[in-house]
């Protein structure tokens, strides 16, 4: 156990009313409801522990250096659904040309607001699975509101940071498993006044060292970070110029149709109906998901039009086969398949999330997902320690129910970016509305020109056809946003 002290930069103004707005439920924060949020300046050089060998037991590694515009999420991607949910269309698309990719410019317009908060205890996975553990991810961040940017201040309550013990291990293998953790909290008990606003152009940052506690997430093995994300500054709007080259459909399923090309569904239940391998070490590998969701396959199947209950996760890959050469290392066994690669790449998605109180499930009860992970990752260990996970090579949790019955969906980005450990990256508390009664159309765009991620809730009557057009694009992401700048 260690507190490290804690140095809040605080811009007063209109943060004030956004920490009063924002709501505490089950120890998540939340803020406003939103249509889109854009994440900016992802990608940096560095690199991570790539699994090398998951041989008698022991997982070897060698470290894989990676740089560019998103990077490490600019390898290739896997898309990950869990219920309770309904997945009616996925449609995925590449740009016909350089031309055709967005290319994302600032402009003074309409308010574009950042949130993030202080005593938020960020991303309550609990990825639990058949064979698995459970996870517990957790950070620590700071909200803003800033309209107008006044001068800086810096707060140093050395006696306002709670930690609790580190948890111990149950098991002391090459896979090591953690129990549970009490809560930490890093609190502060008032704010400075400032005086004399000031003009700037720049973004301000807000920074934290905060107290560090190891959480029970089996990936989380490095120590205290400072939390990445920038807060912007005055109003800004995102403008778009793009030509009106097309986006082109290169993978898509419709449930009702019973459609499929260029998918493959996949689970975590290895081992079983003659699918994948599971290992006393490893346990369950990845496996062909049944038609009904829930189950292994022998071979690989389209995924029916049902609903997912709680904790029942489907994982898409592309239908390429692994090669030699285009996955890197992965368990031997399994249905070994390439992920979304490239970064610029578009997906569009139909789905809800209905509530879901009788399905029995033991953890992650309702609470409903949708992310993207670094392909080596469920190619190797989705749920355990051998994997790329644990030194950084990503995952973006695209809209995410963080407590059982939420009705928010939150977004978060988890690399080293900005801090060199697990606490890179950044989110925001604005969330989208999770949709029970009805079906979401979204939009989620990797843009490499302009290193950023969009998020977007699109219109019903959007139409997921064999090409997208520049223009439809660029007016998606052109409204206002929640704008999440990641510390480089």
């Amino acid at each position: 156990m260690r507190a490290l002290p804690l140095t809040l930069s605080v811009a007063l103004g209109a943060s004030l009313a956004a920490a009063s707005a924002c709501t505490e439920i089950n120890g998540n924060y939340y803020c406003d409801a939103v249509k889109a949020v854009a994440y900016e300046n992802i990608g940096f050089s560095g690199s991570y522990d790539d699994v090398t060998s998951m041989d008698d037991c022991s997982c070897s590694m060698s470290s894989t250096s990676f740089s560019g515009s998103l990077a490490p999420m600019n390898e290739d991607v896997s898309l990950h659904f869990r219920g309770p949910m309904t997945i009616k269309q996925v449609a995925v698309y590449s740009a016909d040309s350089g031309a055709a990719k967005a290319k994302i410019k600032k402009r003074d317009g309409h308010h574009v607001h950042e949130k993030r908060h202080e005593l938020e205890k960020r991303d309550q996975h609990l990825h639990a699975q058949h064979h698995a553990v459970r996870h517990d991810k957790r950070a620590l961040e700071i909200v803003t509101e800033i309209v107008t940017v006044y001068e800086t201040v810096y707060y140093n309550p050395e006696d306002d940071v709670t930690s609790a013990a580190e948890p111990s291990p149950t098991t002391q293998t090459e896979n090591i498993v953690y129990t549970p953790a009490s809560e930490t909290q890093a609190e502060t008990t008032s704010i400075a006044v400032i005086k004399n606003p000031v003009e700037v152009t720049e973004p301000a940052q807000a920074t934290e060292t905060q107290a560090y506690q190891d959480p029970t997430d089996v990936y989380t093995s490095a120590d205290p970070a400072t939390t990445s994300s920038s807060t912007s500054s005055s109003a800004t709007a995102t403008s778009t110029t793009i030509s009106t080259s097309s986006w082109s459909r290169f993978a898509y399923y419709n449930s009702e149709q019973g459609v499929s090309n260029g998918l493959t569904f996949l689970n975590n239940l290895g081992g079983t109906n003659g699918s994948g391998t599971w290992s006393s070490c490893w346990g369950s590998s990845l496996s062909y998901c049944n038609t009904d969701g829930v189950t292994a396959a022998s071979e690989a199947q389209v995924l029916g039009d049902v609903l997912l209950p709680s904790n029942t996760e489907v994982i898409m890959f592309t239908d390429t086969e692994c090669g030699d050469s285009n996955c890197g290392y992965y368990r031997d066994g399994i249905p070994a398949y390439v992920g979304f690669t490239g970064d610029t790449k578009l997906f569009l998605l139909e789905f809800s999330m209905p509530t879901d109180t009788s399905s029995g499930a033991t953890y992650n009860v309702d609470m409903p997902a949708i992310w993207f992970l670094n392909g080596k990752i469920p190619r190797t260990q989705q749920y355990g320690t051998c994997s790329c996970w644990t030194s950084g090579c990503g995952e973006f949790d695209a809209f995410e129910v963080l407590s059982t019955g939420s009705q928010y969906l939150t977004s978060h980005l988890h690399t080293w970016q900005g801090t060199d450990n697990n606490y890179g990256g950044g989110g925001t508390s604005d969330y989208f509305a999770r949709p029970t009664d009805s079906t979401m159309k979204a939009a989620i765009l990797f843009d490499g020109n302009s290193k950023s991620v969009y998020l977007v809730e699109l219109d019903a009557s959007t139409d997921f056809g064999d090409s997208v057009t520049a223009d439809s694009i660029a007016q998606w992401i052109s409204s206002s946003a929640t704008v999440v700048s990641i510390a480089s």
